[in-house]
């Protein structure tokens, strides 16, 4: 077995323009390994078993439900198995001219399959059912392939029809009048979903390529990822409470048909009054370039959007009169009111601040604020209005820019360490609080559940390690590390990005959250908890680490926070929706344990959507019911929304995610006992 880790010096020296035709794209994918050799906290050896993971998760993800290839080409392409890391060294990569070819043989062939099945005389019934296969077998021949889609139509076809109407005799009466009708609908929806599969924006081999690039950065660790330019602006736009946009929020129907659902006050959308609601997308123009908003183009046309490399369009809209016109927009920076910190306060004898933070912002690419300078402004704001107490909401926090959950922190800290940050090198370092004096030194509970992360899980860990505050909710996502990014060319800083782990943060006393996630003081079960997926699903993640105590702290909490927990503990067991939600879930899990087969009739098809009802009619019951609490919008939101028509429905919204979150009511019990 062949294990190099020692990449030679001169490549670095190349000036590579790194586009994504196949002669560069093993200098790039070259590149990426020095940068991960040089700067990931555990770089791993490339190598035959690196060969291995790359060869069988790259098939995977290209045909994840085995109908694309089959299994002599599989066998085929298993001749590549152990010579990627030739390929990564030799920067040679042919050989994806023959994932690519195959990949797309075998879309074109599904393509013909479908046209196949629209002559055959649909038969919605079939003595036959749907039924998991086991992974990593795939068909010998064509004549299988289509008689899955044959059976899949069916079914799809008996599930959407059983799903209008309740009444299953006088339901059952009517499919034969129209099923062919339906199936023609479902095969060119299916049809669609291939074609736009075959068409990828910015091309087939494009996809592939990078594609293949983020497996391979996938095998250091799940958080190394490439980015080409559209994904890098996706992921920026996730991590800023602005974004660039026209103010249109489109929707696509059954017929592939893209129609205006709402337009954002304020935008330029919203500027050009010839624009309404149900107005349908004709055409898009870049430049020199015209798109036709169809089924191949629709990747493509999402692209141009959502992306801020394309930032002025000319788009044709068709009024339902049948009226074609034409509009020129530019898009703006507009506020994400989805993104951005919010705030509310729970009266009662004692006002409480509720603030949810949903995720660490910053003021990257242009963008006028982050989630420390809102933040801060809203707990002022809360304070001022009363609020001797703060609940602070990370739950669904995936995380984000640490710097600014280390200034979230310091305002409720004095001076001293928060976390230490280890790299590759074994050395860590003690990070210190930003501010000498804590700026606010009211009673607080945090906020957590199985989607808090990262950022969100320091911040959490640091208000535990410090006693400073009491965590309520479920355990948390378990990602402890830091990831930083490189460009891939030196020349083009704004282009093609690789995101490297270099960092594993730890407690003080030395322990890494990392896999283990952060433990609340008081647990409560939520709602699907069974299907929340956790640092420790991915194979590639990195291990958990113990550093053995090295700052030592204050054990204890004061005695008035340890009734709080106590009581806090009572309570969750003695409240009947807890109780129902673990009931529930254990339900799910029960489901979810079972070996599922599909009988393709009505009867069966019926019986099984009865049964789905009723696990979400309890599943919404346990879901939307309401508690107690009474919100108050603090004054200064009042007084925004009298110009900003756009921000009242989203505090509607906020308000009710804070009123039907149980978890919400038992930290303001627990916040009342604190003080």
């Amino acid at each position: 077995m062949n294990t190099r880790f020692f990449i030679p010096i001169f490549l670095l020296l190349f000036s590579l323009g790194f586009s994504q035709s196949r002669d560069t794209f093993c200098l790039k994918l070259y590149k990426m390994n020095v940068l991960l050799q040089k700067n990931h906290y555990a770089p791993k050896a490339i190598n035959n078993t690196m060969s291995e993971y790359v060869y069988s998760t790259f098939i995977n993800l290209l045909d994840p439900d085995e109908l694309i290839f089959m299994q002599h080409e599989v066998d085929s392409l298993s001749k590549y198995k152990l010579l990627m890391d030739d390929a990564v060294f030799n920067t040679e990569c042919d050989f994806l001219n023959d994932f690519i070819s195959t990949y797309k043989g075998g879309l074109e062939r599904q393509l013909h399959l479908l046209d196949e099945l629209e002559k055959e005389v649909f038969q919605p019934e079939l003595a036959d059912s749907l039924r998991r296969k086991e992974k990593g077998v795939y068909y010998d021949t064509a004549d299988e392939i289509k008689n899955v889609f044959r059976k899949r139509l069916a079914y799809s076809v008996l599930d959407k029809f059983a799903r209008t109407a309740t009444n299953k005799d006088s339901l059952y009466s009517r499919l034969p009048l129209v099923a062919e009708e339906m199936s023609k609908i479902e095969i060119e929806n299916l049809r669609c979903t291939i074609e736009n599969q075959l068409n990828p924006n910015n091309g087939l081999d494009t996809y592939i390529l990078d594609l293949f690039a983020n497996v391979f950065s996938g095998y250091f660790d799940p958080h190394s990822n490439y980015f080409n330019t559209d994904a890098k602006n996706d992921f920026f736009n996730s991590l800023t409470s602005g974004t660039l946009s026209f103010g249109l929020i489109m929707e696509q129907d059954d017929s592939n048909e893209v129609n205006v659902y709402d337009i954002l006050t304020g935008s330029p959308a919203f500027r050009d009054t010839r624009i309404e609601k149900g107005d349908r997308l004709i055409r898009v123009q870049h430049k020199e370039k015209t798109y036709e908003v169809n089924c191949v183009n629709m990747n493509v046309v999402n692209t141009m959007f959502y992306s801020d490399t394309y930032k002025n369009l000319l788009l044709t809209f068709r009024k339902k009169n049948g009226v074609d016109f034409e509009t020129r927009l530019q898009k703006e920076m507009l506020k994400n009111y989805e993104n951005s910190v919010f705030s509310f306060i729970i009266e009662g004898n004692k006002k409480l601040g509720y603030i949810n933070v949903p995720t660490f912002y910053s003021n990257l690419e242009g963008n006028t604020t982050n989630v420390y300078n809102d933040f801060f402004f809203e707990l002022n704001h809360l304070k001022s209005e009363g609020a001797k107490g703060f609940i602070i909401d990370l739950q669904n926090n995936s995380g984000g820019d640490m710097t600014q959950a280390l200034y979230m922190i310091s305002l409720f800290l004095d001076s001293g360490p928060i976390t230490l940050l280890k790299h590759r090198q074994n050395q860590y370092n003690l990070v210190y609080n930003f501010f000498e004096k804590k700026h606010f030194k009211e009673p607080m509970v945090v906020l957590v559940n199985g989607y808090t992360g990262s950022a969100s899980e320091l911040f959490a860990a640091a208000m535990q390690d410090h006693k400073r505050a009491v965590l309520l909710g479920q355990q948390s996502y378990g990602k402890g590390t830091l990831q930083t990014f490189f460009p891939l060319d030196d020349e083009n800083p704004e282009g093609e990005l690789l995101k490297v782990t270099i960092e594993k943060m730890f407690r003080l006393d030395g322990k890494s959250h990392q896999l283990t996630g952060v433990e609340p003081d008081i647990v409560t079960p939520a709602l699907l908890e069974p299907l929340f997926y956790k640092e420790s699903d991915y194979a590639r993640a990195l291990e958990v680490e113990d550093l053995g105590e090295v700052f030592k702290l204050k054990r204890k909490f004061p005695s008035s926070y340890r009734k709080a927990i106590a009581s806090g503990q009572e309570r969750i067991a003695m409240r009947p929706h807890y109780s129902e939600v673990t009931a529930f879930n254990k339900s799910i899990e029960k489901q979810m344990a079972e070996k599922r087969v599909f009988p393709i009739n009505f009867e069966a098809v019926f019986q099984a959507i009865e049964k789905e009802n009723q696990l979400f009619t309890g599943f919404y019951t346990l879901y939307e019911t309401t508690y107690p609490l009474q919100l108050r919008v603090l004054e200064k939101d009042e007084k925004t929304m009298n110009y900003d028509p756009l921000l009242q429905p989203m505090v509607e919204a906020n308000k009710q995610r804070v009123l039907t979150n149980p978890d919400v009511l038992e930290a303001a019990y627990v916040l009342l006992d604190l003080l």
